[in-house]
C-alpha cells in the first residue's frame, strides 16, 4: 500500500511539473498565439485580430454592428466630406464599392469634425443622443463637393465643370442613401480603429476584415488610391495573406503619433 502511494504521489508530482513548464512556456506567447492555444480570439485593431464589433448609425438613424456585416469580406473605411483626401477617394471608392458589389461589403463609417472639447463620447449620456450629430453629418455631406475641377482649365469649361456637378449629386446621393455608410458618434470608434495616427492627420484610415472578422491589413496615411489596388481586393476576396501589402502604405512621419514617430 506504501509503495502504490509512493508512486501515486510521484506520478502527480511529474504531471503538475510538466503542467507549470507548459504554462510558462505558453505566457512567453505573442497574443495571437495565446488566443489560439486558449481556444479564444483576441480582440483588437492589429493584423490578425478579430475587430472590435463597433456600434454605430446608419443614414436612416438605425444602430448597426460590425457583426450585421460579418459572412463577406469587409472594407471598413473612416472618412468625412471634411476631409481633403477623403475627398479625393470618394468617387473612386463608390465605384470600387459596385464593382466589388456582393462579394466585398464596403463599409463607409463617417465623423464630424474632431472634438476637443472634454465631453463624453457616448450618446446615452446626452439628453438629445446622437440625433443632432448625424444630422450635423448629414447637412455637411448634402452641401459637400466630393467631385471637383482638377485645374484651371475644366474650371473654365462650362460642359465639364456641368458634368462635375452631376457627378457630385450622384455620390453624394450614394453616400447619403447606401445601407453602408454609416456615423460614428463623436467619432469614438474612429479613434479606436486609427491609433497609429495622430489626431490631425487621423483619416482616412482603411481596415481590410475578412469573412470571419480578422484584420487582414489596416491602412493610415492620408493618400490612398484604392483605385490602383485591385490585387489587394482580390487577395482579400481569396483568403489570402495580406499583411505583406502594408509596405505600400508607410505612414509618413508628421502622420504618425509622436510616441510612434521615432520607432
Amino acid at each position: 500500500m506504501r509503495r502504490l502511494w509512493t508512486e501515486t504521489m510521484r506520478t502527480l508530482l511529474v504531471t503538475g511539473l510538466l503542467a507549470g513548464v507548459l504554462g510558462i512556456a505558453c505566457s512567453g506567447t505573442p497574443v495571437e498565439e495565446e488566443a489560439e492555444v486558449a481556444g479564444t480570439e483576441t480582440i483588437g485593431t492589429e493584423i490578425g485580430h478579430t475587430a472590435p464589433n463597433f456600434e454605430v448609425y446608419a443614414m436612416d438613424g438605425s444602430k448597426v454592428t460590425l457583426e450585421d456585416f460579418r459572412g463577406r469580406p469587409l472594407f471598413v473605411n473612416f472618412w468625412a466630406w471634411w476631409c481633403p483626401p477623403c475627398i479625393r477617394d470618394a468617387e473612386p471608392l463608390m465605384d470600387i464599392a459596385k464593382k466589388y458589389e456582393g462579394r466585398i461589403n464596403f463599409l463607409f463609417v463617417g465623423v464630424n469634425k474632431f472634438y476637443k472639447d472634454e465631453k463624453p463620447l457616448d450618446p446615452a449620456e446626452f439628453e438629445e443622443g446622437f440625433g443632432p450629430g448625424l444630422e450635423e453629418f448629414k447637412q455637411g455631406l448634402l452641401a459637400a463637393r466630393l467631385v471637383r475641377p482638377s485645374g484651371e482649365s475644366e474650371k473654365n469649361d462650362p460642359d465639364i465643370m456641368a458634368g462635375i456637378a452631376a457627378r457630385n449629386e450622384e455620390v453624394i446621393a450614394y453616400y447619403m442613401t447606401s445601407a453602408t455608410s454609416l456615423f460614428d458618434f463623436r467619432g469614438y470608434w474612429e479613434r479606436q480603429f486609427r491609433a497609429k495616427t495622430n489626431q490631425r492627420y487621423g483619416i482616412p484610415v482603411t481596415y481590410l476584415i475578412d469573412s470571419e472578422g480578422r484584420i487582414k491589413l489596416d491602412v493610415h496615411p492620408n493618400d490612398q488610391h484604392w483605385d490602383k489596388h485591385d490585387d489587394i481586393l482580390e487577395d482579400l476576396i481569396a483568403g489570402k495573406d495580406l499583411s505583406h501589402y502594408a509596405e505600400r502604405f508607410p505612414i509618413p512621419p508628421k502622420h504618425q503619433r509622436e510616441e510612434a514617430a521615432g520607432s
